[in-house]
């Protein structure tokens, strides 16, 4: 009842209470302290006695707990016996907040009491081997021994804390290699079946998905994501060494780890931690994981590991939140292959003269699908658009106001401008998804900060304006997953009748065009279209 009362540290404390109390009830008589008490299995053996699945449920309820208190920044914490204030304001980048210490002592004691666990069953073993020696047939049962499922209840305690830091990253490691030791020690007297060693303690897949999440969110350290990525290439090694007695190999979700750990550390821009050239590189490195994915994909047509449209949106994001001059190429670039992989999956472009090689050929003979649930989205090709109309900045120091300086410039912006525009048309003629005001309002926001100001522009800006309201929004929340849910805002929503302009849309046109008279004229024309086509949608 505690464990699951989500009540974070109170609820586990009071959990590890009633175990100590069960504990107190039951003294091994055998053991030395307990000389001291007379007559105690007189009546204990009527009372409960805490078992392997006790310990089980007290360690889930504290690495519940670790995740719960680190996520709630407010109130106060009692863990450790000291009183820890947790503040609701923000810390700064470099200082673990209160939450977050909260959470590492509430790992900390999962691990505990996994490590008295475990020397409770070492006891007990050293115990039966000596009354086996006294001439006793008795043989341990090894109940109480911890396996596999309670380590990895602690390293999820270790890898869920919100904000964690290198130390939780490295007491998650120091688990997965008691593990090891363990499994090989336990190895060499375990049974074996279908000549697989059974051993109770043996790190699997999930073990190393935890450890690889407690790299990623380490997030005061700036190697975190480059150790996800060291156990991410380990495990695929280990993978192809043979069978070890556990699935180990990696699928899609251990290469996201490592990626989303790439990707946030762009997003996130660090200063000051002697990585000038971090965001480009990391991104890079999201592509190279991408590149990978798609890779082993093709090897083999039964590859676990296989790239999903969460697989594309990571990388294009990566990208994106690196404000890099080539950043609108490379998001192109992602956003193209997503497009590719997604009509390679529905059976386009196989047939059209494109070279695949015989695994893929024969996917998609036998209907298989070659790489995964692939599907754009309209927000993909929006954050593509956007991308591109806050790419202002590209090219030549604004500064430099010389001809050649201004040209570079203009350029470069045009460069990128049709990249959006390419963007825009690649959805328009999209079977699966469709333009929605977010789309637009990028679109005309590009216009503003890539083109020279002139009539060209302001023409530009009218066509794609009257583009958007004659265009009739998707109805699906698959291309639109934001339109018509209960938090948009009235305001924001648009009217019946105006297809894909909404409140920033009109702010957007109002912004690109100066002049007023031009803003009414097409505001007017906006109105009786408008005013038309009520009902239709």
């Amino acid at each position: 009842a505690w464990c699951y009362s989500n009540k974070g540290e109170l609820a586990a404390e009071r959990a590890e209470r009633l175990l100590h109390w069960m504990e107190d009830l039951h003294h091994n008589p055998s053991h030395p302290e307990s000389s001291n008490i007379p007559a105690a299995e007189s009546w204990s053996s009527y009372l409960p006695k805490p078992n392997f699945q006790s310990y089980a449920t007290v360690i889930n309820a504290w690495s519940q707990s670790a995740a719960y208190e680190s996520s709630h920044p407010t109130g106060m914490s009692s863990v450790g016996g000291t009183e820890i204030k947790k503040s609701g304001g923000r810390a700064k980048n470099n200082v673990v907040s209160a939450a977050t210490k909260a959470g590492f002592e509430c790992a900390k004691r999962a691990e505990d009491l996994l490590m008295h666990m475990q020397h409770m069953h070492e006891q007990r073993q050293l115990h039966m081997m000596a009354e086996d020696y006294n001439g006793h047939s008795e043989q341990y049962s090894s109940g109480i021994q911890p396996d596999t499922r309670v380590f990895n209840l602690v390293l999820k305690a270790w890898s869920k804390i919100h904000g964690g830091t290198k130390a939780s990253a490295i007491r998650a490691m120091r688990i997965l290699d008691l593990m090891q030791e363990l499994h090989h020690t336990q190895s060499i007297n375990a049974p074996e079946w279908q000549g697989m060693v059974l051993s109770k303690v043996q790190p699997n897949l999930q073990t190393y998905k935890l450890v690889l999440y407690a790299w990623a969110h380490a997030a005061h350290t700036a190697e975190g994501p480059d150790r996800a990525e060291e156990i991410l290439r380990h495990l695929l090694s280990l993978s192809k060494a043979g069978n070890l007695g556990a699935e180990i190999a990696p699928n899609a979700e251990c290469f996201h780890i490592a990626m989303k750990a790439h990707a946030e550390s762009v997003r996130k821009r660090r200063k000051g931690d002697g990585y000038g050239s971090a965001p480009l590189e990391r991104a890079r490195k999201v592509g190279a994981l991408l590149d990978w994915m798609e890779l082993l994909a093709l090897r083999t047509a039964t590859s676990r590991v296989r790239p999903c449209s969460e697989s594309y949106r990571i990388a294009l994001s990566a990208w994106v939140w690196s404000h890099h001059v080539d950043a609108p190429k490379e998001a192109e670039g992602i956003l193209y292959r997503m497009i590719r992989a997604c009509d390679a999956n529905n059976g386009v472009g196989i047939d059209d003269g494109v070279v695949v090689d015989d695994a893929t050929a024969t996917a998609k003979a036998a209907g298989r699908a070659i790489s995964g649930p692939v599907r754009p989205e309209t927000r993909d090709f929006n954050t593509l658009i956007n991308c591109c109309s806050f790419a202002r900045k590209v090219g030549t120091d604004a500064s430099e106001e010389d001809d050649d300086s201004l040209l570079q410039r203009q350029v470069a912006h045009r460069e990128i401008f049709d990249i959006a525009e390419g963007a825009l048309n690649a959805l328009l003629a999209s079977e699966y998804a469709q333009p929605d005001p977010a789309t637009f309002s990028g679109m005309i926001r590009a216009c503003v900060n890539l083109l020279p100001n002139t009539d060209d522009r302001d023409d530009r800006v009218i066509e794609l304006f009257r583009l958007a309201y004659c265009t009739v929004p998707s109805s699906g929340a698959s291309s639109s997953p934001r339109m018509g849910s209960s938090t948009t805002s009235e305001r924001i929503r648009a009217p019946p009748g105006a297809g894909c302009v909404d409140a920033n849309v009109l702010r957007q046109l109002r912004h690109a065009l100066p002049s007023t008279e031009d803003y009414i004229r097409v505001r007017e024309e906006f109105e009786k279209h408008r005013r038309r086509h009520v009902g239709e949608e």
